[in-house]
Order: structure tokens, then sequence, then C-alpha cells
């Protein structure tokens, strides 16, 4: 009986490990098209990515960022490119879905100047198009410094409580003559 328990344990222990490492490599696997949208995310395509990628973004693409930002555009011109530069030397006809999309050149140069507020956002701000906005970090920021705010007050009301009440103040002995 004593015997049976390590062999167990140690069996368990192996399965786990195989387990956790036939699990890693096929989680860590990004996809081509959140690839491309990172790639997309300073406002210019700098990557070869595949049609279907292309293809993949768009669909994947926020409604939000359609309407309000240049991602879509981007990402549409360079498909259409790619398009017409195939056509034009294989002879008409779109690219197969594995055809590799090469990179634009002479990619666009954005001449608005920044404000100092612009300047900060870019040197803490987010680095690719899945993490967390700036302006919700700020907010979370904020909401912790009330509630910090509002637990010192507490704490203070606490504090007043227990110490009591002062006495009253008495009157001074009389100087004597």
């Amino acid at each position: 009986m004593r015997k049976v328990l390590p062999v167990t344990v140690a069996t368990i222990a192996v399965l786990l490990a195989v387990l956790t490492l036939g699990v890693a490599p096929a989680a860590a696997k990004t996809p081509c098209w959140k690839k491309l949208l990172n790639d997309e995310y300073d406002g210019r395509i700098d990557g070869t990515y595949p049609v279907y990628c292309y293809h993949d973004a768009l669909k994947h693409l926020h409604e939000d960022v359609r309407t309000y930002g240049s991602a879509y555009s981007d990402i549409k011109r360079a498909l259409e490119s790619a398009v017409l530069g195939y056509s034009g030397h294989h002879g008409g006809g779109s690219p197969p879905p594995g055809y590799m999309v090469p990179a634009e050149k002479g990619a666009r140069v954005h001449n608005h100047p920044e404000n100092f507020v612009q300047r900060v956002a870019n040197a803490i701000g987010p680095g690719n198009a899945t993490s967390i906005p700036l302006p919700l970090l700020i907010l979370a920021g904020v909401g912790l410094l009330l509630v910090a705010a509002a637990a010192a007050s507490y704490a203070a009301r606490r504090l007043r409580a227990r110490r009591g009440r002062p006495r009253p103040a008495t009157n001074p002995p009389t100087p004597r003559p």
C-alpha cells in the first residue's frame, strides 16, 4: 500500500508536466490577423502578411475603430495594392489566400505637432492595438485615489470616536490673596 502512493504521485506529476508542455506552444501562437492589427497600430503596415490575414483583420476590426480610426482604410488599401500588384505581374485575377502581401513603400509620415499631453501619452501609452487604453488606466487611477480618500476619512472618524469625548473645561482655581 505504501509503495503505490509514491508511484501514483510520480505518475500524476509526469502526466501533468507532459500536458503542460504540450499546451504551451499552442497557446503561444498569435493569429496573423492580430499581428497585422498590432503592426498597423502606428498607422502603417511594415510587415509582410498572407492575403487571408488582411481579410481576417478586417473581420475582427471593432466597429468604433472602423468609424473613428484609419485602420480599416489602411488595411483595405494594402490589400487592394496587393491585388493590383499581383494582377499586373501575373496576368490578372486576384491573388491566392497564401500570397504574401509586400509591405507598403514610402509609408506616410504624420506631420501633426504634438502637445505636451500627447507626448506624455505616447511615451507611457499602450504599445499595441490589444493593450488597455490610456484613458481607462487614468480613470482606474482616479477611482483608486477616491477609494483611498474615502478609506482615510473613515479611519479618521473611527480614531476620533475611539478617543472619546473630551472632558469639559473646569473653572481655574482662584488665586490666594
